[in-house]
């Protein structure tokens, strides 16, 4: 696909029809997000994607990359967050298919208890 920046929401529901979609071609979603206030060392940071469309490339946190796996892909952030954080997911299309984020992508945060 043409490398252009636009904006969508996740999950993606993007019109462009699949037969424009050749097999190989990349997404790259993009993101900036400060970190959760109030947290203490203890607290457990994640980022969960539900669920994608095509092949899941890769997923960079800041200057950590992570290893595809299966959906939904739990990642544990605890160690890696900084006060402003990008994220980096790259989709490539598997026979044709548009390669798209089609589930949630959440921060779960676990407080530690007393």
């Amino acid at each position: 696909m043409d490398p252009q920046s636009v904006v969508v929401d996740i999950p993606d529901s993007s019109v462009l029809i699949d037969s424009q979609v050749d097999a190989g071609d990349q997404v790259r979603y993009q993101r900036g997000f400060n970190s959760p206030t109030g947290l203490t060392e203890a607290d457990k940071v994640g980022l969960c994607i539900s669920a994608w469309q095509g092949q899941l490339v890769s997923v960079q946190i800041n200057e950590t990359l992570f290893s595809p796996a299966n959906a939904p892909l739990m990642i544990d952030l605890s160690r890696i967050l900084l006060g402003f954080n990008k994220i980096e997911i790259t989709l490539t299309s598997k026979s044709g298919e548009l390669p798209r984020i089609t589930g949630d992508i959440v921060l779960q945060i676990q407080e530690e208890t007393a």
